[in-house]
């Protein structure tokens, strides 16, 4: 019993560590790219778009243990509803702010 709590601590500590050190360097990638300017600012833009989206993917499976398994499925269903709320939130306030703006100065 004692070899199974220990198993699992050792998976657990290890995914963290893991998860710690790409979310490091998907950090440090960005800022290196920042500080000594090796492309256009086109390319860092991008650069910085794709280490944002696989850093959001490292906390999830990393940090947040969220995977496609059977268990976990519920998990992700409430992912998705929150991302479409958020999404709906968002947008939604930027397309009633420009409608606003648009009958306030356009009398």
């Amino acid at each position: 019993m004692f070899n199974i709590i220990k198993l699992n601590i050792n998976e657990e500590t290890k995914s963290y560590f893991l998860g710690f050190l790409l979310s490091l360097c998907l950090t440090l990638i960005p800022f290196i790219l920042a500080i000594k300017k090796f492309f256009s600012h086109e390319i860092n833009y991008i650069i910085f778009l794709i280490c944002a989206i696989c850093q959001i993917f490292v906390h999830f499976v990393y940090f947040l243990h969220l995977n496609f398994s059977e268990e976990k499925k519920w998990h992700l269903i409430t992912l998705f509803f929150v991302i479409i709320i958020i999404f709906i939130v968002i947008f939604g306030s930027i397309w009633i702010m420009h409608h606003l703006n648009h009958h306030i100065y356009h009398n």
